[in-house]
């Protein structure tokens, strides 16, 4: 997961709601709503998915997620810190998700994901980075990875191929470190998977 800092609340967003006065999501019309989701997606998250952090192209490969999902809570659907973007991925993230949600949730806008999820990296997977099953934080840990479905079999191919690829980097090159940082200005999938090999 990102941990995701938010902008002030943008002003095309709230002259919409001045102007309009929408009292649910389905009142904001298309126009303004992919609008919202492309700034959230350039501004904030940097081109990644909130949740898995592969990176979303195209403005038509994510959603607008409310972290706090809208029927649940509906006074919070155009709360602008409730609001992120997902990937379209039916399996995984926040299509996954749905409207599951309770406040053991690890809020990427809230709170800061690194605390919580650590990588395993011989086989790819997001793991709890406390160990101590009746901790809190191992708790929110594992109920994130399951709601979200983190290690989804694509997912943990897909980490596992990149950390075979920064492997071979630091098997055979000095200053592999700028050769890893090239895939963090490339805006390569798994920002957070780089980092931490870079640490490792």
């Amino acid at each position: 997961m990102l941990k995701i800092n938010k902008e002030n609340e943008p002003e095309f967003f709230l002259e919409y709601k001045r102007k309009k006065s929408p009292k649910v999501w389905k009142d904001y019309d298309t126009d303004i709503k992919e609008e919202l989701k492309e700034f959230v997606l350039d501004k904030e998250q940097g081109k990644y998915c909130a949740y898995c952090q592969r990176t979303i192209y195209e403005s038509d490969g994510g959603h607008i997620e409310h972290i706090q999902p809208r029927d649940r809570y509906p006074n919070l659907f155009q709360d602008y810190n409730n609001i992120i973007i997902s990937c379209n991925e039916k399996h995984t993230c926040g299509k996954n998700k749905g409207n599951d949600y309770d406040e053991n949730f690890i809020n990427p806008v809230l709170d800061d994901p690194n605390e919580y999820l650590d990588f395993n990296l011989a086989s790819g997977e997001i793991i709890p980075k406390y160990t101590q099953e009746k901790t809190l934080k191992f708790k929110r840990a594992k109920y994130t990875i399951e709601i979200l479905n983190l290690n989804h079999y694509k997912l943990k191919e897909a980490r596992k191929n990149l950390i075979d690829i920064l492997q071979v980097y630091k098997e055979n090159y000095d200053d592999y470190n700028e050769y890893l940082q090239f895939f963090l200005d490339d805006k390569h999938s798994f920002p957070e998977l780089i980092k931490y090999y870079m640490q490792t």
